[in-house]
């Protein structure tokens, strides 16, 4: 039987918590675990409340780690309905629900409760918007000023004061406020009112902000001014950790996990890893780790620690990874394997090599995984066999996350690691590997590591050459993007005429000049311009500099993009310059493989970011162009704008459909076949055809030029070329191909020259230039 028929995860752990939509929902709770770490943060809030009339905090920890579930669950207590506050005392624990409703007593009516969802918005906004869609606010106005929104928080919360308990205002991804802030180099300054009007409430607003990271880490691309400023905003909230310790994080594992594995008592191999885990303390720890069968004991105790990196926060929690169909994820390993089998810790490193080795190689790990992928590949070469191959990645695993796990590669824990390995064939793989200098004893702790061949230490190099690097290389950024032209694709398609606009990426602060001293090359006729603000500018300031750096183009049609979130790419390509630098100028690295390595992986990493951030900018872009109001345009929509400045610049280009002869460089095929056919209008005119028989590559360029055209045609003296004539009848039928006006220009001047010879590079000017192009 699958194992896949056998285990699931709990539903409770397949969804994310969104409190706007799950706090009222008495479903929300059902399965919540509050791990004794969560009900310490409620104690100690509480305790901030009841002891020191503090009315503002934030909870900061890691994704996954819980905090939206714990937010929903205290909406719950405090609320005025009976039933999901007792479902949420359940949950809680009596002893903490209770020391939290001492400090904040819910009377008979219980607390209005306030969910807010940030987005990259104005804050008084969205929470002003939040209260109409709880009802808190009908009547009030809609355009949500800072002291509207405080006004309107203040009158709610300051209802009911002896039935009611006030107002709590939960507000889930408050970070992306502080994003937003911290690009627009706007202020938060609603954040410190909002926390001083809940200090100063008596205890009738209570006001708590969930984030990702600290509340510093948004500001760090911001002046130190800005630094300062915003230091001084936080202090005004008390900042609370919401992160799972690792027996907490092995019993929410074995919860999630839900099987018909039973057992009276732990296997001796969850007996045998609890008893080297020195970071956990649970007397419990080998029964839970049985309980998060099939994962590996060893493989339980990691989950916890990968998901706290900053690799691993940033791309998976820890239900992520079990809820994963990635290869060799925990839903594929169910899929693939048997009774009996277990997700052991070579599998868990393969899954991080597949799924994430950029995004470990690009981390503060990245050293250490260089280290480990190189020693796996010249045990490959020497010919090490899969056991040994096995055990080295255990090594490598073990060793890169020990300081959290508390776990050390000791011959005890890897003989743990490979229960259908012998204890003499592991001691002859680890002195083989040794031999081959893959890996190293450290006799203080009696345990096994990765031979590290590298001590160049990229971080440092990288940081140093940071340093010196004061502004970004904006041709270098136009080649790692690989822009592309913006083709006018419907224009090409009605005249036949290839037109396109080059596309450009110049700092904000140097768009006008670079607008003014553009000029097209290789047969373009205008550019499209990102400008990315790199000097802090404000909203208003970038949308003066984009306007007037429209307006100052006469000759050439040049539309500036202003993107709306574009700060990590002034960043990314500081860092992607440093690292090519270190990387090109430190001799050191010629004979360090290992640090090749992951200099490679780190510039390969940054490369697909920076390309990926441009992208992002492409699509969020606020066009601007001459004479007409700015508009946000995907970039897929720029070939609809460049068709139409190629309509209004070329408004009287014909429309000759050949894609042989329109081309900057016809193919030789074709330039001998366009002889052909001149021989054949100066030498057979008054033939049908010109003499010309079948589908020859001469005679598709005649039905094109020629005869739709209707330049070569019947009359009542034979077939004769005849002059473009859009007055016969109807102009479709007289001109169908528009050839008239540039007919009728090169007469004008033929006429208006008629007292010197004209040379024919002298009309095709006049037909190259607008209106006809």
């Amino acid at each position: 039987m699958a194992l896949a028929d056998r285990v699931h995860i709990a539903g409770r752990f397949q969804r994310a918590v969104r409190i706007d939509l799950d706090f009222r929902a008495p479903e929300a709770l059902d399965g919540f675990i509050c791990p004794p770490s969560s009900a310490e943060v409620l104690k100690t809030m509480a305790r901030h409340v009841s002891e020191g009339g503090q009315g503002a905090f934030t909870w900061t920890g890691p994704y996954g780690s819980g905090k939206s579930s714990l937010a929903v669950a205290l909406g719950a207590l405090l609320n005025g309905n009976t039933a999901l506050r007792q479902s949420a005392e359940m949950a809680l624990g009596e002893e903490t629900a209770s020391v939290v409703c001492d400090a904040l007593p819910p009377r008979s009516k219980g607390w209005q409760v306030l969910p807010v969802v940030g987005r990259r918005e104005r804050p008084a906004k969205v929470v002003g918007q939040a209260m109409e869609a709880c009802g808190f606010t009908t009547g009030l106005p809609v355009s949500w000023s800072d002291m509207q929104v405080l006004d309107a928080l203040s009158r709610v919360s300051s209802k009911h004061p002896r039935a009611g308990g006030g107002l709590m205002v939960i507000i889930d991804e408050m970070g992306k406020f502080l994003e937003s802030a911290a690009y627009d180099s706007s202020d938060i300054y609603f954040f410190q009112q909002l926390a001083e009007i809940a200090s100063r409430s008596d205890n009738r607003l209570v006001v708590v902000g969930i984030l990702h990271q600290a509340f510093d880490e948004y500001a760090n691309r911001l002046s130190r001014e800005s630094r300062d400023e915003w230091a001084k905003i936080q202090g005004r909230f008390v900042d609370l950790a919401v992160n799972a310790h690792g027996d907490e994080q092995i019993d929410l594992l074995s919860r999630a996990i839900v099987s018909d594995h039973r057992t009276k008592e732990p296997g001796p191999v969850s007996r045998g890893v609890a008893a080297l885990a020195r970071a956990y303390t649970s007397s419990q720890l080998a029964q839970t780790l049985e309980e998060c069968w099939p994962l590996h004991p060893i493989v339980a105790c990691l989950l916890g620690p990968i998901s706290r990196r900053r690799f691993g926060q940033n791309q998976r929690s820890l239900f992520g990874f079990l809820n994963s169909s990635e290869p060799q994820g925990f839903r594929d390993f169910l899929r693939n394997a048997e009774d009996g089998d277990l997700y052991t810790p070579d599998l868990l490193w393969d899954y991080l090599r597949i799924n994430l080795e950029p995004s470990i190689m690009a981390s503060p790990d990245g050293h250490r995984w260089a280290s480990a992928v190189d020693a796996l590949e010249r045990c490959q070469a020497m010919g090490g066999d899969e056991r040994s191959l096995r055990l080295l990645k255990v090594v490598a695993l073990i060793g890169m996350f020990r300081e959290r796990s508390g776990l050390t590669a000791s011959k005890e824990l890897l003989q743990w690691a490979l229960t259908d390995s012998t204890a003499q064939e592991i001691e002859d793989d680890l002195a083989r590997l040794m031999e081959w200098s893959l890996v190293v004893y450290r006799k203080f702790d009696d345990s096994y590591s990765v031979f590290d061949g590298s001590d160049f230490d990229i971080e440092n190099a990288v940081t140093k050459a940071l340093e010196s690097i004061t502004g970004v290389d904006f041709g270098r950024l136009e080649a790692l993007a690989g822009l592309q032209p913006v083709v006018a694709k419907r224009h090409y398609h009605e005249t036949g005429a290839f037109r396109w606009f080059d596309v450009r990426i110049a700092p904000l602060a140097g768009v006008e000049e670079a607008a003014r001293a553009y000029a097209p090359r290789n047969g373009a006729i205008g550019a499209f311009f990102l400008a990315l603000p790199t000097q802090g500018e404000s909203d208003d300031q970038a949308r003066a500099t984009s306007r007037r750096a429209v307006d100052k183009v006469a000759d050439w049609d040049v539309v500036v993009g202003l993107p709306q979130g574009s700060w990590d790419v002034a960043a990314l390509a500081r860092e992607l310059v440093a690292l090519e630098q270190v990387r090109d100028e430190s001799p050191e690295l010629q004979g360090d493989r290992v640090a090749r390595r992951e200099m490679e992986a780190r510039v390969s990493y940054l490369q697909g970011r920076l390309e990926g951030e441009l992208i992002k900018v492409f699509d969020s872009a606020l066009w601007h162009r001459k004479g007409r109001e700015p508009e946000p345009l995907p970039r897929r929509w720029l070939n609809a704008l460049a068709s139409e400045l190629a309509d209004n610049r070329f408004p009287e280009a014909p429309r000759l459909l050949n894609e042989l002869l329109n081309r900057g460089k016809p193919s030789s095929s074709a330039v001998a076949a366009q002889n052909v056919l001149l021989r054949r209008m100066a030498l057979h005119e008054g033939e049908e055809r010109l003499s010309i028989e079948g589908y020859s590559t001469e005679g598709g360029l005649f039905e094109s030029l020629l005869e739709a055209t209707k330049l070569y045609t019947r009359t009542p003296a034979g077939w004769r070329f005849v002059s473009p004539d859009p007055i016969a009848g109807d102009s479709c039928d007289g001109d169908p191909c528009n050839l008239a006006p540039a007919w009728g220009a090169a007469l004008r001047f033929l006429q208006e020259n008629a007292h010197r010879s004209v040379s024919v590079a002298e009309v095709y000017d006049i037909w190259q230039n607008s209106p006809f192009g």
